[in-house]
């Protein structure tokens, strides 16, 4: 079966034309889709330039393609299938982003390198599923699109049109190259690609191997431009890679640690080319902690307990431990290096069992403020954290043996996955900065600390009208640092935490709300508190990103955790209005009702 849809027919029930279609300024617009189960291809053209972005999720499975800055224009519309994908889904997800959905049978789940995202154009895309040992397509795959005749359907009860044409698509003049790479420089801070135009581009992080890939559209690499590998070994970048993926597409490829989050790109036109950083700034190009950092800095922590249980390896302290951690090539084994910590002068026997999962733990003091953990796995088992950047006085690593597929669902440390939820939910609010620290200074030297803490007490007063205890990091212009904003939550027992910031800029011209979490236990408030936002304040949307910020990593797992930058204050535009009370009441309500309505879904 061939599902087809089209603005105004095909197999979805058309709309009134005044209904479907709205006009909004500056977006795309969903033109056409189609789904052809038996080849596994799902078809969208858009009107106007659109740069989607193609994830999985799991329990239950799916496939998700998002358009940003686009509009569908009509109500969510679904299509069941028999066979692998179950079921279609579409909607307008937030105001600016429309959303595929394709469900799988959920003994049927698959990873992201089972598909690939192709492009015929800017506003043509597709995703193919990809059979074992199949290769990926080329773009010229494309099928034409459908026909007027076909796309003039008068009924949906007429059953699906005919299947399309499989001869390759002519190049549309719109895809022929007018952009070039011309040189690449690492910086401090990411990497610059200067360009000749303003290439549209689209970024996605892969896992298996570890990569972000860059896809430049509608641009060739500049003949002058030989250097193709670049050795970074900084922000968990080990090399770039730059080739000609399509004949219209340049692919910048990131060979990245396991611990790296989320990547952006976006157009400086000051300096006429890509910027290519972690989300969030080089800070945050790990999920976890740099033991550089000033962080590192603050009270001794002195390790409790190395100890098996079953095939966990958790390492406790009496204090916050920022690690890094990985493979050692000298020694064959998995180094952790913890500061600020020191050894006891004796541990409790670690209790590794003969033919168990660990054949032999050292610890050393390196420096008096470091200790190296040295963890040599037994021959047929691997090394993984479940939960990187979990709350670090408490430190799992996993053992499994090689082959083993990984867990859908990880695993919660026994201590925190035990804590006990109050008899009525209690939400920590954490206004960012204060005293002698402002955070951003925006526009007519807007301080952001005043803003959040204004935004956060407004918070607090609708939850409590609701029934739901409160607590705050601060509730005045003092300093507070940030082990004990989380040290207050814990000691609450917080159902949940958010930390309210505003953002800031050396571009005046960026604006919008972004949302940042790390466990799995947070995606789904930041999802629906991001959400909430957006469609509240109809300000840009910029994403739920994960990043290692203190307050959604020091946090114990089980306590969801979530930080808001509402927007940024040296926007001229934005900034102002984030100074207003009426739009302060705007951002709190949202927020009051992003967390009553995750509570409400627990």
């Amino acid at each position: 079966m061939l599902l087809w849809g089209l603005a105004g027919a095909g197999l979805f029930s058309p709309l009134p034309v005044q209904a479907q279609l709205t006009t909004v300024t500056g977006l795309s617009r969903i033109d056409r889709w189609h789904y052809d189960p038996q080849r596994g291809w799902l078809e969208v053209n858009t009107q106007g330039e659109v740069r989607p972005f193609l994830f999985v999720l799991q329990n239950p499975p799916r496939v998700v393609l998002d358009f940003p800055n686009t509009l569908f224009g009509r109500e969510p519309q679904s299509q069941t299938f028999p066979g692998r994908v179950t079921l279609l889904e579409i909607k307008q997800l937030t105001p600016t982003i429309t959303r595929f959905v394709l469900h799988l049978q959920p003994d049927q789940p698959l990873s992201l390198d089972q598909l690939q995202l192709l492009t015929a154009s800017p506003s043509r895309w597709a995703v193919q599923f990809l059979q074992p040992e199949q290769p990926s397509p080329p773009a010229s795959l494309f099928p034409p699109p459908p026909g007027s005749q076909e796309s003039t359907a008068s009924s949906p009860s007429l059953g699906p049109p005919r299947r399309p044409e499989t001869s390759p698509l002519p190049p549309p003049a719109s895809s022929r190259s007018s952009h070039q790479i011309l040189a690449i420089s690492p910086q401090a801070e990411g990497f610059f690609i200067r360009t000749q135009g303003n290439p549209s581009t689209t970024v996605r992080r892969l896992f298996d191997p570890n990569r972000v890939v860059v896809d430049f559209l509608n641009t060739t690499l500049s003949p002058a431009l030989t250097q193709r590998v670049y050795p970074v070994n900084r922000l968990g970048v080990l090399r770039l890679r730059v080739g000609q993926f399509e004949p219209t597409i340049a692919r910048v490829v990131l060979d990245v640690d396991p611990s790296s989050g989320d990547w952006e790109a976006r157009y400086d036109p000051q300096q006429g080319g890509i910027w290519i950083q972690p989300a969030g700034g080089a800070a945050q190009a790990s999920l976890l902690p740099d033991i550089s950092l000033t962080d590192s800095q603050g009270p001794l922590a002195t390790l409790r307990s190395v100890e098996l249980r079953g095939n966990q390896l958790i390492i406790s302290a009496d204090g916050f431990m920022f690690y890094r951690a990985g493979w050692d090539p000298e020694s064959g084994s998995y180094r952790i290096n913890v500061a600020p910590a020191r050894l006891p002068e004796s541990l409790p026997d670690p209790g590794l069992p003969v033919g168990g999962p660990v054949q032999r733990i050292r610890l050393v003091q390196e420096d008096a403020r470091t200790v190296s953990i040295l963890v040599q796995p037994a021959e047929d088992f691997n090394v993984f954290e479940p939960n990187p950047g979990q709350g670090s006085r408490r430190i799992t690593l996993e053992l499994r043996p090689l082959g083993a597929p990984f867990p859908t669902s990880q695993p919660q440390p026994p201590a925190q996955a035990s804590r006990p939820r109050p008899s009525r939910p209690v939400i920590a609010l954490d206004p960012g900065h204060g005293g002698r620290d402002p955070g951003a200074v925006g526009v007519d030297g807007i301080l952001e600390k005043d803003i959040v803490l204004l935004v956060a007490h407004q918070v607090r007063h609708l939850l409590q009208e609701r029934g739901y205890e409160v607590v705050m990091t601060r509730t005045d212009d003092r300093e507070v640092l940030l082990r004990p904003r989380v040290d207050i939550a814990v000691q609450a027992n917080a159902t949940l935490l958010v930390s309210i910031h505003a953002n800031a800029l050396d571009r005046s011209s960026v604006h919008g709300i972004e949302t940042y979490y790390l466990r799995p236990d947070s995606a789904e408030l930041a999802a629906i508190l991001h959400r909430s936002l957006v469609r509240a304040t109809g300000a840009a949307d910029r994403g739920v990103r994960r990043a290692r910020f203190f307050m959604v990593r020091e946090t114990p797992v089980g306590m969801p955790s979530v930080l808001l930058e509402l927007g940024y204050v040296t926007n001229p535009t934005e900034g102002r209005k984030l100074a207003t009370p009426e739009y302060q009441a705007v951002l709190a309500g949202a927020i009051a009702e992003g967390i009553e309505t995750f509570l409400r879904n627990r």
